[in-house]
């Protein structure tokens, strides 16, 4: 544990550097989940720190050393946080915050849950500090709360609660799922914004799915995601095997597992079902790119993949009211993706999510039939088709990959075939091969023409019209069917002609 603890973060003697920070008089305590990884020997990259006297200084101080950003969080709690990149940039939050209570151990009874509640003191780290047995917890994979008051003190600490015990594979014992259960309706008291937070740490974590049903048994979304409750009990006609609010839940764990297979670095346990070990051999060859492209972020605090998963549970979220009955029994949800586009941008709003995450949110529930209809014909994707998804799309066109593989299985299960399976990741292909392989030829071609070109060309005057024939000849030279000025001003010409004799 030592030795371990001293080397925490790589190349990185946090431990020594804080000694020497603090001196002999300031008492300072590591705290909480990283000692709870190391027991469950998982790699985690966050450090809690509790200390005794001027907690921000000591931050400050820290965050010199290391060359960290340093952010006060609330000056008058004395909490501070400290965002370092080591080398391959790998990102460690490091959290100072003043000891509550008289001592340590009145600080750790005052946590969450007794997996957290376990400290060393960095002046004497030989040994820990475990007053509520976290570590036995840990071996008999219980989620135990500190004491009675823990959900009333936080009622957030529901929302925490549901996110460990699927992480972690724990179950909560019964005491704390009942005191769970009585403090749901405190959340009302809690920010959309810490709710959020949590809600996009249960995404970005490992058994989302899990996580996500626990929450809807216990009722933990009602307030936060209300939208969603409306989709149980929804019925769906073949080839779907599921009500709405299943497929939901189906479609999320089939994305969680698509993510780890294609995205992530590759072991060959995860490829070894034949569907999965399919979409490996058709499209592992991305994996590097895929990995750069959800690497990126629209937001510092949160990543893609969680917003790929918020949107994955927005999907068919229009369904409920569009649903229709044919004469012949068959229930079909016409125009549902663009009903469901303006319910999901409501609840991201409401989540207070950015600009951007907001849009990329919209454009995934739109678009999400997309890649079904072009697989449906049977046919290679044509280079205009190629084109316009990623005009209308860009590289939100990547997401959507994984997005319709994802739906495809959790409308089928196990009635899938092998042929339904293999158009659909022919089509995916295609797509990343168009957008990774060949974006200059065909999706962004050299401009031939300006809109001058045109108007002293044509004889036209400045308007809408000049815009519609560039868009029109970008069209056709990234489907090939021109490749000059000449062809294009040709072209322009004739289309010209075409809309005027209409």
């Amino acid at each position: 544990m030592i030795s371990t603890l001293e080397h925490i973060i790589p190349g990185v003697p946090i431990l020594e550097i804080l000694r020497q920070l603090a001196g002999e008089k300031q008492q300072v305590y590591l705290v909480g989940g990283a000692i709870r990884d190391i027991l469950m020997q998982r790699t985690g990259h966050d450090l809690d720190f509790a200390a005794t006297g001027d907690v921000l200084q000591l931050a400050r101080k820290t965050a010199d050393r290391l060359g960290a950003a340093f952010y006060v969080m609330d000056a008058e709690r004395q909490t501070a946080r400290l965002i370092y990149h080591v080398d391959g940039g790998r990102r460690w939050r490091l959290d100072f915050s003043a000891l509550r209570g008289k001592g340590i151990q009145e600080d750790l009874f005052a946590r969450d849950f007794t997996i957290n509640a376990i400290a060393v003191d960095l002046h004497d780290p030989s040994k820990m500090i475990d007053p509520l047995t976290g570590a036995q917890d840990i071996k008999d994979r219980n989620l135990r709360m500190c004491n009675p008051d823990s959900f009333i003190d936080d009622p957030l600490r529901v929302l925490r609660a549901v996110r460990q015990a699927a992480e972690f594979g724990l179950r909560m014992a019964p005491d704390t799922l009942q005191a769970l259960k009585k403090a749901i309706s405190g959340l009302e008291r809690v920010s959309v914004e810490r709710q959020r937070d949590e809600l996009f740490r249960i995404l970005d974590g490992e058994r989302a799915a899990v996580g996500l049903r626990t929450g809807f048994v216990l009722g933990v979304f009602q307030g936060l995601l209300p939208e969603l409750e409306g989709l149980k009990g929804v019925g769906q006609s073949a080839p779907h095997i599921y009500d709405v609010f299943e497929h939901t839940l189906a479609f999320i764990t089939e994305l969680e597992t698509l993510y780890s297979v294609l995205v992530e670095p590759y072991r060959e346990e995860k490829g070894s079902n034949l569907l999965y070990g399919s979409a490996v051999l058709e499209l592992g060859r991305y994996r590097e790119q895929l990995a750069a492209h959800f690497g990126e972020s629209l937001n510092p605090d949160r990543t893609l993949r969680g917003l790929l998963l918020l949107a994955g549970l927005y999907h068919d979220i229009g369904k409920p009211s569009v649903r229709n009955v044919d004469t012949d029994g068959r229930v079909r949800f016409f125009d549902h993706e663009t009903r469901g586009a303006v319910t999901a941008c409501e609840r991201a709003k409401a989540l207070a999510l950015s600009a951007a995450e907001v849009d990329r949110l919209m454009l995934l529930v739109r678009h999400h039939m997309r890649i079904h209809h072009l697989a449906k014909t049977g046919e290679p994707v044509s280079r205009k088709a190629l084109f316009r998804y990623f005009r209308d799309l860009d590289a939100v066109g990547v997401d959507l990959v994984l997005f319709s593989l994802a739906d495809k299985l959790a409308t089928y299960g196990v009635t899938i075939t092998a042929e339904g399976w293999q158009q659909e990741l022919h089509v995916c292909r295609q797509l990343l091969d168009a957008w990774y392989d060949r974006r200059e030829e065909y999706l962004q071609p050299t401009r031939l023409i300006n809109g001058s070109d045109l108007m002293e060309a044509l004889d036209i005057q400045p308007g809408p019209l000049v815009g519609v024939l560039l868009e029109e000849i970008r069209e056709a030279q990234a489907a090939g069917q021109i490749t000059t000025r000449t062809e294009a001003l040709g072209f322009a010409r004739e289309r010209l002609t075409s809309n005027t004799e209409d």
